[in-house]
C-alpha cells in the first residue's frame, strides 16, 4: 500500500479510479450513462466523507491489528445505508444501477477512506484525503460517462436522479454516426483506458514529457 500512502489523490495524477483503479467495477458499471455516473458518484463521494469520519474516530479506540476488520464493518454499514437511501428517495437511479448498489460494500475507495491502509494522519488529513478523493472520484466517473453516451447515442441525456425529471439534453451526432461499442461492457474498458491515459498526461510537467 506505499503507493496509497506515499502520493496524494489528484483529479488527473493518482486519480483514485483511473490512476490507482479504487471503486473501478462500479465505475465501469455505471458510467453507461451521465444521470447513472452523477448518481453514483454524489452517493459514493457522501459515502467516502462518512467513512473517513467514522474510520478516523474508531482509529482512537481501536487496536492497531483489529483496525482492518473494524472498517470492513463500517464500510459495509455505510453501503447498506446507502442503498436503503435509494431505494427510498431515488428508485429510479436504483433501478438503473441495479446490483452495483449494493456492491458499494466492497468498493475499495470507501475502505480506503475509513484509514485502514494509512494509520498516521490527524482527523482533519483524513477529511481532506476523503473530500479529494472522493471528488476526483466523481469528476473520473462524469467524463467517462460522457465519452460514452455521446459517442455510443450521439447526444447526453442528464435526468435528476432523485426525480427522474430532465436537467438538460442536447445531441449532436446522427443515429449514423453512434458506436453502439460505447453502450456495452467492452466500451466502457476502452473508454476508461483512454480518459485514463488522457488524465495522465495532462498531470505530466514539462520535464517528465521531456521538455525543458
Amino acid at each position: 500500500m506505499n503507493r496509497l500512502e506515499n502520493k496524494p489523490m489528484g483529479f488527473f495524477g493518482n486519480n483514485p479510479v483511473l490512476g490507482l483503479a479504487l471503486g473501478l467495477t462500479t465505475a465501469l458499471a455505471v458510467t453507461n450513462s451521465v444521470t447513472n455516473a452523477l448518481g453514483m458518484g454524489v452517493l459514493t463521494f457522501i459515502l467516502v466523507i462518512l467513512a473517513a469520519v467514522l474510520g478516523a474516530v474508531v482509529k482512537m479506540v481501536t487496536p492497531e491489528e483489529m483496525l482492518i476488520p473494524v472498517n470492513l464493518v463500517i464500510t459495509a454499514f455505510l453501503a447498506k445505508l446507502g442503498e436503503l437511501f435509494v431505494l427510498a428517495f431515488a428508485s429510479s437511479l436504483a433501478t438503473s444501477v441495479g446490483i452495483f448498489l449494493p456492491l458499494l460494500a466492497v468498493n475499495s475507495l470507501v475502505l480506503y477512506a475509513t484509514g485502514a491502509f494509512h494509520k498516521e494522519g490527524s482527523f482533519g488529513t483524513s477529511i481532506m484525503k476523503a473530500f479529494s478523493s472522493g471528488a476526483a472520484y466523481v469528476v473520473a466517473l462524469l467524463v467517462a460517462a460522457f465519452v460514452r453516451e455521446l459517442l455510443g447515442t450521439g447526444g447526453v441525456n442528464l435526468l435528476n436522479p432523485i426525480n427522474g425529471a430532465t436537467l438538460f439534453s442536447f445531441s449532436v451526432l446522427s443515429s449514423e454516426f453512434t458506436l453502439g461499442l460505447f453502450t456495452q461492457p467492452m466500451g466502457a474498458l476502452l473508454t476508461v483506458a483512454l480518459v485514463a491515459g488522457l488524465f495522465q498526461a495532462l498531470s505530466k510537467t514539462p520535464e517528465e514529457k521531456g521538455g525543458k
